[in-house]
């Protein structure tokens, strides 16, 4: 039970225990346990005392949006309410009661899916109103699009298809149909709205227009979709209609590019500011906003050069008393510059010079200089005067005459240069100089040839005189090269300048000395085989005679004598000198022989004549040679013979020259070649023996050089193709020797 306090009473009693001083602080206490509704609000000014029952009067609760829907994880914003003027807001976070007061507004927390409940008063200093709570919604994202949007235009009305949007959805879940939404009109500020049907037509809209769409479910305000719908151009849009600027001179004044079209369309251009300079193209952008149906237009301005009228026919002179030239009233610029003369004609009836100004025609880009041409009119009866040109010499170069006389007067001349005949040439003035025609010959002088006597042709070495220099018919001149009295050489003579000669050629023929050829004449003779006697021609095509000394020889003399051949005279040939000599006859007698030892690695024969001389050696009728020495040679039995070249001696040969060596690899396939391996070239030494071993040193076979050698087998089974061992045991000059190798089965 509540007990009830009369204010007056209460008052009282404070003010009786302020006096006291005795159970203040008791009887407070026992007050604030009776009273539990009382709430008091300490500050720094003030302690208030709020009672139900005390006569001050609370103000209203804060108006609140509630509830408050936000979607989990999204940026949260404080909390609002609206507070009476002159009044604080107090907020107590979640607490219903009690709870920590604080002015500082509660910003909810989104990370968790839930109800969160918030509260709020306010107070004017005095009494604290009741606590109004704001319910704040954490909802989830189911994570999938609830409502597919499209734009429908087939659902819009012909009347409005060019003034409206038609947005249509499909509900994914089966969901009622409880929908929220705002829309903005190109960019514009939002539109908000609820709508139970899933479709929605936005009116009042122009063509070119676009409406942005941004719908949920009202059950998932997180499950937001967006859609933009756009309205279509009209047929009959108008597009800006400005007129071409036509071309405009470099440098005036450019036209003004203004920012609306003549039929209403506003916009910008693209540049700006047209260029007085150059030609370029400009491209108007009609307003986006307020027309964004209009397409874009441009524009080409053509900038033309400035230029000065350029008269190219127009002669500089005329002579007195001609047809006077035309002034033309067209430029030769491209394109050409209209316009009129000050003079207009010309008068060819007074000498001296005139001025004539063009004036060209208005509307032209042309420079603000005058253009002038000054025509002269001259005397009609000038003639040219030229330098004489002095007589030439056939073919000698002659230079083109010149273009203009000493007087100044250009022309041409007629007929082309001839530097080969007499030619008149005549000058014509070119128009318009009043000059008369003229003419100059030019004398040409043939060429004649200079003569000389021919040169006889001479042996190399042999006396040649100087060519002279005046030819037989008078004309002087020089030779090159100089003279060569060792080889054929043409010389040149150039006559000298101003003889109108002809260079001439002269060939002298040098015969080279001839070397007469004895190659049939033998250089050595038998003893006693009589007097050979020298031939008194060469072998040469042509032939070289002449003598000998001495003239024969005697063979009866050993020894080498000179021979000297001397050629007759007039052949351009040299002397020959012969050594013949003179051999006994059987010289070559016998021969001997060495022969390296057996099995060495270079089997050399070496023959030894009992008489020395310049023999030829032969081994088993091979070719033959000089050196007594054979290398290399493969073991068996040889034949050798040695000849005598010059016939002196009869040839002796021999052929029981043993070379001793083993095969190096035999082949026992049986078809009957190297079937069997043996030292054969030691089949005459009967104590020879041969032991064959494989290669782990096991003996395969014992043989004889005389025997059948071995045949590849052991205990009746073939080797295998690999390198097999021997050992040898045999007498070579009377020595017992014994040599290891190794050989080759190849299967």
């Amino acid at each position: 039970m509540k007990k009830k306090i009369h204010t007056l009473s209460f008052l009282s009693l404070i003010f009786f225990c302020c006096y006291t001083g005795l159970f203040a602080s008791s009887l407070i206490e026992n007050a604030n346990v009776d009273y539990v509704n009382e709430k008091v609000i300490l500050n720094s000014k003030m302690s208030v005392f709020n009672h139900p029952n005390l006569d001050v009067l609370a103000p209203p609760a804060p108006v609140v949006n509630s509830p408050i829907y936000y979607c989990q994880n999204s940026v949260a914003s404080p909390l609002t309410a609206t507070a009476l003027s002159g009044h604080t807001l107090i907020w107590y976070g979640t607490a219903a009661t009690g709870g920590i007061p604080t002015t500082t507004a509660p910003t909810p927390s989104t990370n968790s899916v839930g109800t969160t409940t918030y509260y709020v008063s306010q107070t004017d200093g005095t009494a604290v109103s009741p606590r109004a709570s704001i319910v704040v919604n954490v909802v989830a994202d189911n994570g999938s699009k609830i409502l597919l949007l499209r734009c429908d235009p087939t659902q819009i009305a012909a009347a409005d298809k060019y003034s409206s949007v038609y947005f249509d959805w499909t509900n994914t879940l089966g969901l009622p149909n409880q929908y929220t939404y705002f829309y903005t009109v190109n960019g514009g500020p939002a539109v908000n709205g609820t709508t139970g049907p899933s479709n929605l037509q936005v009116f009042g809209l122009s063509p070119g227009q676009s409406v942005t769409l941004t719908l949920w479910h009202t059950t998932y305000p997180c499950d937001r979709s967006v859609i933009t719908c756009t309205v279509p151009c009209s047929p009959t849009t108008v597009n800006p209609n400005f007129a071409p600027i036509p071309p405009i001179c470099s440098g005036s004044v450019a036209p003004v590019l203004g920012p609306t079209s003549p039929n209403g369309i506003s916009g910008t251009w693209s540049p700006a500011v047209i260029n007085n300079t150059t030609s370029g193209s400009y491209v108007f952008t009609p307003n986006p906003v307020l027309f964004p149906c209009a397409s874009t237009q441009t524009l080409n301005v053509t900038v033309l050069p400035v230029a000065s009228p350029v008269f190219n026919g127009i002669p500089s002179t005329v002579c007195q008393n001609t047809a006077a030239p035309v002034l033309p009233t067209s430029s030769n610029n491209t394109p050409p510059i209209t316009g009129t003369w000050t003079p207009s004609t010309v008068n060819t009836a007074v000498l001296g010079p005139v001025t004539y100004t063009f004036n060209p025609n208005p509307g032209q880009c042309v420079t603000a200089s005058p253009t002038t041409v000054t025509i002269t009119v001259i005397p009609n009866n000038v003639t040219p005067t030229f330098n004489p040109v002095g007589p030439i010499c056939s073919g000698d170069a002659l230079a083109p005459l010149p273009t203009t006389s000493n007087n100044g007067i250009t022309g041409t001349w007629t007929p082309a240069i001839n530097n080969t005949t007499t030619t008149t040439y005549t000058f014509t003035p070119t128009p318009g100089q009043c000059a008369l025609n003229t003419s100059m010959t030019i004398t040409v002088n043939p060429r004649v040839n200079p003569t000389f006597t021919a040169v006889s042709p001479i042996c190399s070495g042999g006396a040649l005189a100087a060519l002279s220099t005046t030819s037989n018919n008078g004309y002087t001149g020089s030779w090159s090269p100089a003279i060569d009295n060792t080889k054929t050489t043409t010389y040149t003579f150039t006559p000298d300048a101003g003889q109108c000669s002809t260079i001439f050629n002269m060939t002298i023929i040098v015969n080279p000395i001839i070397e007469p050829n004895f190659s049939s004449v033998p250089s050595v003779v038998c003893e006693n085989s009589g007097n050979y006697v020298l031939p008194a021609a060469s072998e040469n095509t042509p032939q070289i005679t002449g003598t000998w000394s001495p003239s024969f020889v005697d063979s009866s003399v050993l020894g080498t004598t000179n021979y000297v051949f001397t050629p007759d005279a007039g052949q351009c040939a040299s002397s020959k000198t012969l050594a013949i000599t003179v051999k006994p006859t059987n010289n070559l007698v016998d021969f001997q022989w060495t022969v390296s030892d057996a099995f060495a690695e270079n089997q050399i024969v070496t023959i030894n004549a009992t008489l020395p001389d310049d023999y030829l050696y032969q081994m088993d009728f091979g070719p033959l040679q000089s050196s007594p020495i054979f290398e290399n040679v493969s073991y068996g039995l040889h034949t050798v013979t040695v000849i005598d070249p010059a016939g002196c001696s009869f040839p002796i040969t021999k052929s029981n020259i043993l070379v001793v060596d083993f095969p190096r690899f035999f082949t026992p396939n049986g078809d009957g070649l190297n079937d069997s391996w043996n030292i054969v070239s030691l089949k005459n030494d009967i104590n020879a023996k041969i032991n064959v071993f494989d290669r782990y040193g096991k003996l395969l076979a014992e043989i004889r050089p005389n025997g059948a050698g071995w045949n590849g087998y052991y205990n009746g089974n073939p080797m295998p193709a690999t390198d097999y061992w021997f050992q040898i045991d045999y007498v070579e000059n009377n020595v017992v020797k014994k040599f290891r190798s190794h050989f080759s089965l190849k299967r």
